[in-house]
């Protein structure tokens, strides 16, 4: 293991913490719109390589955060819901054959694509935030979400034998997945006996299995980018993990998915 993972986490962890649990509602949406705008331009670098200009590049971002500023003023949810079909639609395609779908995807759809990829997914964490108990909220999404990587990379890496998704991600096995699964259910019990007691435990391992399975896909789906362009990491930035888009691919999903959960089963 890189010892560079390990001192990126001891700096960037607290702050995590700190930015979640103390800043109001416009300083987090700040925090989250500044990770989604270095996402979003390591995606438009590997993605389009020389020919995406620094203009357009500069108008990307600048439209992901108006999508973020009119996320937290209120999207209408058909809105949101229709761009999320958008979004599933064209990972879809990245799932089933990344270079095909790279070739015949449109430039501007591409760009679409990216906007909402990264803006809008991201763009959850404020909403889910400001929903009542959602410090708590987004503290479970990251800690089971990051738990069922953590959990992933180590059982993957000692016992991992079956391969996932080899066409897409070589070194992911079956067995890190299950590894994934388990790492992130004991977060989820142990957070509900500590910081979410308003989710039964029933809930909690269900929401454990769940979030597993979605940072997986989310995972999945950022590597079936990558496959497209024949990249390895989105970035260099975070010394020992790449990119800022490697370390949130997880999240990209597991976010919406615990937001339309919450509304649905726990009306304020």
């Amino acid at each position: 293991m890189d010892p560079r993972r390990f001192y990126s986490a001891l700096v960037f962890i607290p702050l995590l913490y700190v930015g979640i649990r103390y800043s109001p509602p416009w300083l987090f949406s700040l925090l989250i719109g500044t990770i989604a705008l270095f996402a979003l331009w390591e995606f438009l670098s590997l993605y389009f390589s020389d020919t995406c200009s620094m203009p357009t590049k500069v108008l990307s971002c600048l439209i992901v955060a108006l999508l973020l500023g009119a996320m937290h003023k209120g999207l209408p949810q058909i809105w949101l819901v229709g761009m999320l079909g958008i979004i599933a639609i064209i990972m879809a395609g990245f799932f089933i054959s990344p270079a095909t779908t790279k070739q015949r995807l449109p430039g501007w759809t591409a760009y679409i694509f990216a906007v909402l990829y990264v803006g809008l997914l991201l763009g959850y964490y404020p909403l889910l935030r400001n929903l009542e108990n959602g410090v708590a909220l987004v503290f479970f999404v990251i800690i089971v979400t990051w738990l069922s990587d953590i959990g992933g990379f180590f059982v993957g890496k000692t016992l991992g034998k079956y391969p996932l998704a080899p066409r897409l991600s070589p070194q992911k096995t079956i067995e890190g997945l299950l590894g994934g699964v388990l790492f992130s259910i004991i977060g989820a019990i142990i957070s509900q006996f500590t910081f979410v007691p308003f989710f039964s435990l029933g809930q909690c391992i269900m929401l454990g299995v769940s979030l597993a399975l979605l940072g997986a896909i989310g995972d999945l789906g950022e590597s079936a980018i990558k496959r497209s362009v024949s990249v390895k990491d989105s970035g260099t930035i975070i010394p020992g993990h790449g990119g800022v888009l490697d370390r949130v691919d997880s999240l990209l999903f597991t976010g919406p998915a615990m937001y339309y959960y919450v509304i649905f089963s726990l009306p304020s």
